[in-house]
């Protein structure tokens, strides 16, 4: 192995981005092989534990980072070789200047994490895993005679991954994430319960079958929640549900009436407003195309009316990136996908 193809040097390239990463061996087992950190306590790493580490494992044949708050990234795992799958899975989440491809051929796009979970074939009709927390397996990291790499894209376009779009597309009603069975009070556990009572709640027939469907899931949970509490949240959702005020797994945009007035005189910009509420969470970053930006009035409307602040400029060739500011007056609106 040269000096400048090793994990040092790997490690190096992903610490300049803020990615802590550790050292990875694949461990053949019949006709699988398995992936497995060089480390113990590898999640616990940051920065300053992977810098120290690097130069102990320079023999190391994978690197890996810990998808989520710890890396700033989610991946969505294309689970087949099917490229035109692929295509539209990225039409339906949202495209990213960042793809993977694996030792065995199949497909890593990275978004940046969102809060999303780890879920391991959330549909059973759609090859995908959703890497919002545990080991992602990187390029270069090299597999017997097959290597990771990236075929679109490098770590300089880490600084600007756009959040996964329309993740409850990806899931199905009953999904839950795989660490459901060990969280707890305090650990996200209540949120991730509204939020699958939330999806569930679109295939009941009455508040009856919602509740059995969410004691069924709280007694999965690694610290279930009080009985009291159960159906305190289920009536919750039924609530909201029969009053077609429920969104989760739904997407739109919702514009309040004084801003639909303002904006009705420039219907372009009033267009392409609800297609960037509807297609973005509130703490996407989006780009506007070059091209659309003086035809539809964006710096003159939408900036104006501080309806989104420009996070980074156009060049010659990518879009300027944009984002939704924090709530305030007219700007107080909701869309993307909950």
């Amino acid at each position: 192995m040269s000096p400048t193809n090793s994990f040092p040097n790997w490690q190096a390239d992903y610490a300049a981005h803020n990615i802590p990463t550790i050292p990875v061996e694949f461990v053949r087992d019949g006709n699988q092989i398995r992936k497995k950190p060089m480390v113990g306590n590898a999640g616990r790493f940051g920065l300053g534990g992977s810098n120290k580490i690097a130069s102990e494992f320079a023999g190391a044949p994978g690197i890996g980072f810990m998808c989520g708050r710890r890396s700033g990234i989610t991946v969505l795992d294309w689970d087949s070789q099917d490229e035109r799958g692929f295509v539209a899975a990225l039409d339906r989440h949202g495209a990213t200047p960042l793809v993977a491809r694996t030792a065995s051929g199949k497909l890593h796009a990275y978004y940046r994490h969102n809060g999303e979970r780890r879920w391991i074939r959330p549909r059973r009709d759609v090859p995908i895993d959703i890497l919002g927390g545990g080991l992602n397996v990187a390029p270069p990291s090299r597999i017997e005679t097959d290597q990771y790499q990236f075929i679109q894209g490098s770590l300089d376009d880490v600084a600007r991954l756009p959040v996964l779009r329309n993740l409850a597309q990806g899931l199905s009603a009953d999904a839950v994430p795989t660490d459901w069975g060990s969280m707890r009070e305090g650990d996200g556990r209540n949120n991730a319960f509204f939020r699958l009572l939330g999806r569930a709640a679109h295939h009941c027939d009455d508040f009856d079958q919602l509740f059995d469907y969410a004691t069924t899931r709280n007694a999965e949970l690694g610290e279930p929640m009080e009985p009291a509490e159960v159906v305190k949240v289920a009536q919750s959702v039924w609530k909201m549900q029969v009053e077609g005020r429920n969104r989760f797994g739904q997407h739109g945009a919702w514009v309040p009436v004084q801003l639909s007035r303002k904006l009705a005189s420039y219907p372009n910009t009033y267009t392409l407003y609800g297609v960037l509420r509807a297609e973005n969470g509130p703490h996407s970053i989006f780009p506007i195309a070059n091209a659309m930006a003086p035809k539809l009035g964006i710096g003159r409307h939408l900036l104006e009316e501080q309806l989104v602040e420009q996070v980074s400029p156009d060049t010659q060739h990518h879009a300027a990136l944009y984002r939704w500011p924090l709530p305030r007056g007219l700007g107080e609106i909701g869309g993307g996908v909950s």
